[in-house]
C-alpha cells in the first residue's frame, strides 16, 4: 500500500496562472478537484487505517487460500496508530506557549507599553477562545497520518476570529511557494440529509471572497459569494514534511507482513492444534473419528492379518525462525519510522545522553514538523494582524513568540548534576541554568535567586503576613 506518483500532492501552478489570467470559474474548480482526487483517496484510506476500519486495514480484507470454511484469522497489529499517537503526544502533548515580547523593541514597534498590553491581550484571547492546544494537537495528528492538514480561519457571529483544523483530504492549497502561504484554496466535504442522501459542499477561497457550491463533485450548483473579511486567503495548509507524506508510510509493507505472519500462526494453532490422528490398517468411519475427538479415547478391533495402530502425527514447526522474523520486522518498523520502542528492555534503563540518542530519530522528525509549523504561524499572524488592525489593535507579527516543549519525562537529577558541573567549571550561572529543560524564563530565575540572597521576602509571603496581621487585629 505505497503511493504511486499520481497519489502525491499535485502541482497547481497551471491552475494558478489560469485563475490570474482569466479569473475563477466553475470549469477551473472541476479541474482542481479532479487533479486532487488520487491524493485525497489515498489520504482518506490512511485515515481509515488509523481508525482501524475494515476497509482501511489490508489484513481485514484477506481471504482464505481456498474457498471453503477454512479458519481465516485477520489480526491487526496497530503499529500505524502507535507511530502517529506517539509523535502527536510527544510533540503536541505539552501545549505550545504563545506570547508577546516585552521590552523596548516591542514597545517601539507596537506603539508603547499600553499598546504592548493590548497586543498581548488580543493574542491571549485568541489562543484561549480557540483552544489552540486542541487545535494544534489535531493538526499534528492529521499531518502525521497522511502528510498535511488544513487550518481554516473565519469570523464568528460575535465578530471574533475563530480557527479550526481541517482534514487534509478535504483541503486543497494552491500556492507557488508553500502550502502554508496560500494564494487560493478549496475546502470540500460531504453532507448528508435526513434520508441519508450524500452531497458535497465546496468552498473556493481567494484574498477577498469565498465562493460556495453544493451538489455532486461532477455537477455542482453555485450557491453564494461573500466576503470572508480577511486580507489574505484564510485557508492554509500545514505540512508534515516537504514531501507531504505521513510518518508511517515508509513502513506500511513491514506492518502488513507482520500482520500476515501473526495471522497465519494464529490460523495454524486454531485449525490444526499442531497434530493429526492417524489410523493405520483400521477401518474407521466418521462417527468413530468424532467419538475419539469427543471422548479422547476409542476401541477398535483389528481386521485382517496386519496389525492395526492409532497414533498422533505431530507437526514440526520451526517457531524460532518465525519469532526471529517477527522480531526483525518489529525492530525495522520502529527504526525506519523513527519511533522509540518503549517495550525495549534497554529503553527503560536509559538516561542522560543514552536516552537522547534513543530519541534522536523522533527529535529529528519532530524538529522538521516544528519548522513547518513555524512557517505556517508567520502567515497566521499576518492574517490575524490584519483583523486586529481593523479593531485598532496594533500587533507586530515579529514580536509574537512560540515556545515548543516536548512531552516526555524529565531527567531532573542528571540535568541538576550537569548544571552543578558547569557552575563548578566557571560557566556563568545564567548559561548553566538555561540547560534545565523545566526552566522557561532564565531571567526570572536569576531575579528570584538575587531576591533570596538579598533577603527580600516574596510578594506572596508579604500578602500572607498582611492577612495574618489583619486577623490578629480583628481578634
Amino acid at each position: 500500500m505505497s503511493r504511486n506518483i499520481e497519489e502525491l500532492y499535485p502541482n497547481y501552478s497551471a491552475e494558478i496562472r489560469e485563475i490570474k489570467e482569466k479569473g475563477f470559474s466553475a470549469e477551473i474548480l472541476y479541474k482542481i478537484l479532479r487533479k486532487h482526487k488520487p491524493n485525497a483517496m489515498y489520504n482518506r484510506r490512511l485515515y481509515d487505517r488509523y481508525r482501524a476500519l475494515e476497509k482501511g486495514v489490508p489484513i481485514f480484507d484477506r481471504k482464505p487460500l481456498f474457498d471453503d470454511d477454512r479458519i481465516n484469522n485477520r489480526i491487526n497489529n496497530d503499529f500505524f496508530s502507535e507511530i502517529v499517537d506517539f509523535k502527536t503526544g510527544y510533540f503536541a502533548g505539552a501545549p505550545i506557549m504563545y506570547g508577546y515580547n516585552k521590552g523596548e523593541e516591542a514597545e517601539e514597534t507596537t506603539g508603547g507599553e499600553t499598546a504592548v498590553d493590548r497586543a498581548t491581550k488580543a493574542l491571549t484571547d485568541f489562543t484561549t477562545r480557540n483552544n489552540m492546544y486542541g487545535c494544534d494537537m489535531e493538526i499534528t495528528k492529521f499531518a502525521s497520518i497522511y502528510g498535511y492538514a488544513g487550518r481554516l480561519f473565519y469570523i464568528d457571529p460575535e465578530g471574533e476570529v475563530r480557527v479550526m483544523a481541517v482534514q487534509g483530504y478535504e483541503t486543497i492549497i494552491l500556492s507557488d511557494r508553500d502550502i502554508s502561504e496560500p494564494e487560493y484554496a478549496v475546502r470540500y466535504y460531504e453532507v448528508w440529509d435526513i434520508n441519508r442522501v450524500k452531497s458535497w459542499i465546496v468552498e473556493f477561497y481567494d484574498d477577498t471572497y469565498v465562493y460556495i457550491f453544493k451538489g455532486y463533485l461532477s455537477r455542482l450548483e453555485f450557491v453564494e459569494q461573500r466576503e470572508h473579511l480577511f486580507d489574505h486567503c484564510p485557508l492554509q495548509g500545514i505540512a508534515n514534511n516537504r514531501e507531504l507524506m505521513g510518518d508511517a508510510e515508509k513502513v506500511l509493507p513491514l506492518i502488513d507482513d507482520y500482520d500476515k505472519v501473526l495471522s497465519d500462526n494464529s490460523n495454524e494453532i486454531e485449525s490444526f492444534v499442531h497434530a493429526y490422528m492417524v489410523f493405520k490398517n483400521l477401518n474407521v468411519d466418521e462417527n468413530t473419528v468424532r467419538e475419539a475427538q469427543h471422548n479422547g479415547a476409542l476401541k477398535i478391533k483389528s481386521t485382517g492379518t496386519t496389525e492395526g495402530d492409532v497414533y498422533f502425527l505431530t507437526k514440526d514447526i520451526n517457531d524460532e525462525f518465525t519469532e526471529h522474523h517477527l522480531d526483525r520486522l518489529r525492530d525495522n518498523i520502529y527504526r525506519f519510522s523513527k519511533t522509540p520502542n518503549l517495550n525495549d528492555e534497554s529503553f527503560g534503563s536509559a538516561s542522560g545522553i543514552s536516552l537522547k540518542f534513543k530519541l534522536h530519530g523522533l527529535e529529528t522528525k519532530c524538529g522538521m514538523f516544528e519548522a513547518k509549523l513555524m512557517d505556517a504561524a508567520q502567515f497566521m499572524w499576518k492574517l490575524l494582524c490584519g483583523i486586529w488592525d481593523k479593531k485598532n489593535v496594533t500587533v507586530d507579527p515579529l514580536q509574537i513568540t512560540m515556545e515548543f516543549t516536548r512531552n516526555f519525562p524529565l531527567d531532573t537529577l542528571s540535568e541538576a548534576q550537569t548544571v552543578q558541573a558547569l557552575i563548578a567549571a566557571g560557566i556563568p550561572k545564567e548559561v548553566a541554568f538555561s540547560q534545565l529543560s523545566f526552566v522557561d524564563d532564565v531571567d526570572y530565575v536569576m531575579e528570584m535567586i538575587e531576591r533570596e540572597q538579598n533577603g527580600i521576602a516574596p510578594l506572596d509571603d508579604e500578602e500572607d503576613d498582611d492577612t495574618a496581621e489583619g486577623d490578629m487585629i480583628a481578634g
